[in-house]
């Protein structure tokens, strides 16, 4: 995740945004902007699906965003796509640079990195 500079004007963001490879989200809001710039990564998002219902040991983990198993979900390209795929709760069913219009939108929340912080699923069961 990027730390960004405190002041930084709506151009200077579209700039770094190109820059990175993140699409401009069409508010072209300044939060919105910093959002991507923070969470998001170069490439494409993902197309997947529910494989199963996650169970309460997921209650932390991005997954638990996903609860319909007949929904179709599109996930930015970030860390938090990365970990509900390495979760094997889903199926990624292809790469779409945006998301598609008949796709549930699953953004990185906003308290993402206080998730991530003070503990996660990362010490899973084995």
């Amino acid at each position: 995740m990027r730390s960004l500079p405190a002041k930084l004007t709506k151009a200077q963001l579209v700039y770094r945004l190109k820059k990175e490879g993140i699409t401009v989200p069409k508010s072209a809001k300044v939060a919105d902007m910093k959002h991507r710039l923070t969470h998001w990564k170069s490439g494409e998002g993902y197309l997947v699906r529910l494989l199963r219902l996650p169970s309460p040991k997921w209650e932390n983990h991005p997954v638990s965003l996903l609860n319909n198993k007949s929904e179709l979900y599109w996930l930015p390209p970030s860390d938090m796509a990365r970990e509900i795929i390495e979760s094997r709760l889903v199926l990624v069913l292809g790469n779409e640079g945006e998301h598609s219009s008949d796709a549930v939108i699953i953004d990185v929340p906003s308290g993402y990195r206080k998730v991530k912080q003070h503990g996660s699923n990362d010490s899973a069961d084995s």
